[in-house]
């Protein structure tokens, strides 16, 4: 583990309230106190640099300690930011922490729900859309001392986990797409809710994703837009040639089964955009919601995000 500086203790009484196991739904009631945070990006630009000086100046930060990705870490030596004596290099995997920061886009936020799924995440916008982000960079001084000052509400949600044969091949916090190997190949879907087919077409693919991963592939396919705090699955199709399908919101307790069916070329199954997996069809898949879980720092509704990126022109 390397540091700027020497390696001190900076836990003390001003180390402030975040976690705990009181739950309300969704919402767990920040109670329990932080002394470590970890920082994630793979976003190594300037801005990236100036949002970790503007987390680093707030006083309350002085009693915390910092643990950078590697890559980030060495970007920050570089740049000859001030030495911190409370800034440390750790690998994500081996982050020690209370909650994890993630500078960048949906991308990066995937992949570190993916890799730390033990611990809670607070989503910095360096992407574009950023529906899962909460604090925009021109924020992040008032929303950091807000979130040190247990503003923050903390929230949880079941990832969609897919079946074959009875066993599970993976789960995903976004979305599961079925598609091609062979990109100018369709694929033979039959799709069957509580055991009753409710259609079949030839597509490009097809999406099976989550309340929060409804802004993400299965929008752009057509889908809609559905409230975080559902338990609902979304079924999108890309490219039908059957124009009368449509996007289908269903509650989390049916049974979602995906025939498959090709003449030539596997199927591939991408959890997240992050993991994919090939089978040779024809293929049954099951989808209900998974056990795994991933946890974010929330304070702004997702109505106000919603304004913000669909209608910003709109004012209160």
């Amino acid at each position: 583990m390397d540091s700027y500086g020497s390696k001190e203790d900076h836990t003390s009484s001003r180390n402030v309230s975040l976690i705990t196991n009181q739950k309300i739904g969704r919402v767990v009631t920040p109670l329990v106190r932080v002394s470590r945070i970890g920082i994630f990006s793979q976003v190594l630009f300037q801005e990236t640099i100036d949002i970790l000086s503007d987390i680093f100046s707030i006083e309350d930060c002085a009693s915390i300690s910092f643990s950078l990705n590697p890559e980030l870490f060495n970007f920050l030596v570089k740049s000859k930011y001030a030495p911190l004596p409370n800034v440390q290099k750790e690998k994500l995997e081996q982050m020690k922490v209370d909650c994890i920061i993630s500078i960048g886009g949906d991308g990066t936020i995937l992949r570190v729900a993916r890799t730390r799924s033990d611990i809670p995440i607070l989503p910095i916008n360096k992407g574009r859309k950023g529906f899962m982000a909460e604090i925009e960079p021109e924020d992040v001084t008032s929303s950091f001392k807000r979130f040190l000052e247990g503003k923050f509400n903390f929230k949880e949600y079941h990832h969609v986990e897919a079946y074959i044969g009875g066993k599970s091949v993976g789960s995903a916090i976004n979305e599961i797409v079925i598609t091609s190997t062979d990109l100018l190949k369709p694929i033979d879907f039959r799709v069957f809710v509580d055991g009753i087919a409710i259609s079949s077409t030839l597509a490009d693919g097809i999406i099976v994703a989550t309340a929060i991963g409804s802004t993400g592939h299965s929008l752009s396919s057509g889908g809609c837009v559905l409230d975080p705090e559902l338990e609902d699955f979304e079924i999108s199709w890309i490219n039908p040639i059957n124009l009368a399908v449509r996007p289908i919101i269903l509650g989390s307790s049916r049974e979602i089964k995906i025939r498959c069916a090709t003449r030539i070329n596997p199927i591939k199954l991408v959890f997240d955009g992050q993991v994919s997996l090939e089978y040779t069809p024809p293929v049954e898949l099951f989808f209900h919601p998974s056990e795994n879980t991933v946890k974010f720092f929330r304070s702004r509704s997702f109505l106000a995000k919603l304004r913000q990126h669909f209608n910003p022109e709109i004012r209160e």
